[in-house]
């Protein structure tokens, strides 16, 4: 019985070890003043918490116009090479966008533009192909730039609850087998 103690009491440790410090965002744009229909969405990954100043370490476009021409899911930090803004503030687990911005470009190609509040340009994704703004879907104010709740931090990652219920089936059948 102590060995299976000792398992069960391991696993849970290192099943806690795998679990978040970040939390993930949605946001979501729709046009008002580009050349392309439609709306843009995706997720913002920020440390966990509230706080100002806080950097994205993920920015993914889910959905997008086809008229983009870009295939979603479209990771910004791996596509883009230049970050202009990357400051963003959450305030009771909502991101405050009105004291947030962010703005990226690709400077290899110059085909490449995104911003999220970008100071004097809105919010914006280009069309492929294009380095003008206003070539894709853009927001210039920002009005319909909007987040939903994040997804909840400390939900433990699927290998740690399969880990969980093995060490559980585990400390089942030994006990089992010592009653036969």
């Amino acid at each position: 019985m102590g060995l299976g103690v000792t398992i069960l009491a391991l696993s849970s440790v290192l099943g806690s070890a795998s679990i978040a410090n970040a939390a993930t965002f949605n946001f979501y744009f729709e046009n008002e003043d580009g050349a392309v229909d439609g709306a843009v969405q995706g997720t913002i990954e920020l440390p966990d918490g509230d706080g100002s100043g806080l950097a994205a370490s993920s920015i993914v476009v889910t959905s997008a116009p086809a008229g983009l021409g870009r295939t979603t899911p479209f990771d910004i930090f791996a596509n883009f090479t230049t970050f202009f803004a990357n400051s963003f503030t959450v305030v009771g687990g909502m991101i405050d966008f009105g004291a947030s911005e962010f703005g990226a470009q690709d400077n290899v190609t110059f085909n490449g533009n995104f911003g999220l509040n970008f100071p004097g340009a809105g919010t914006f994704f280009n069309a492929a192909g294009s380095n003008d703004l206003f070539s894709g879907v853009v927001d210039s104010d920002s009005s319909t730039l909007a987040d939903a709740p994040p997804a909840p931090a400390s939900t433990p990652e699927s290998t740690s609850m399969i880990t969980l219920i093995g060490v559980g089936v585990l400390g089942v059948a030994s006990k089992l087998k010592k009653k036969a």
